[in-house]
């Protein structure tokens, strides 16, 4: 998708505009991603989950700045997660996500006419779910 993989260098030189067919994007490389996950149930009312995926980083060095819009930069991700039959069609699920974290120094990111330097990124991430569900 070119928006995630054009850089975003022509919009500083000033030869391509946002949302153009060939304008800038965040300069992603291709990248695999490995998961693994496994489920065990506990029981008939007790479903257990959990759950690792790990990747090569996609974003260069060099095209730190633009990914401040959406810093992407972890790599590892944990999850856990739990379904109860309540009885009556009724489940509730919980889930839990953990992206560890990752920072990424930039190395000439921002053009020199535009201050020159550096855009680190880091980020962590936490992510709690709650859903009750019926079936019918």
């Amino acid at each position: 998708m070119k928006s995630v993989g054009n850089p975003v260098d022509c919009f500083f030189a000033g030869t391509c505009q946002l949302g153009a067919s060939n304008g800038p994007g965040f300069g992603w490389r291709n990248t695999t991603v490995y998961k693994i996950g496994a489920s065990y149930e506990w029981s008939k009312d007790l479903t257990l989950r959990a759950g690792f995926v790990t990747l090569r980083q996609p974003i260069p060095a060099n095209q730190t700045l633009f990914n401040i819009l959406a810093p992407g930069v972890v790599e590892d991700h944990l999850t856990l997660g739990a379904t109860w039959a309540l009885g009556a069609g009724k489940e509730l699920t919980v889930g839990y996500m953990h992206a560890f974290k990752k920072r990424i120094q930039g190395s000439g990111s921002i053009p020199p006419g535009f201050g020159g330097g550096n855009a680190n990124l880091q980020m962590y991430q936490n992510s709690l779910g709650v859903a009750l569900g019926w079936k019918m």
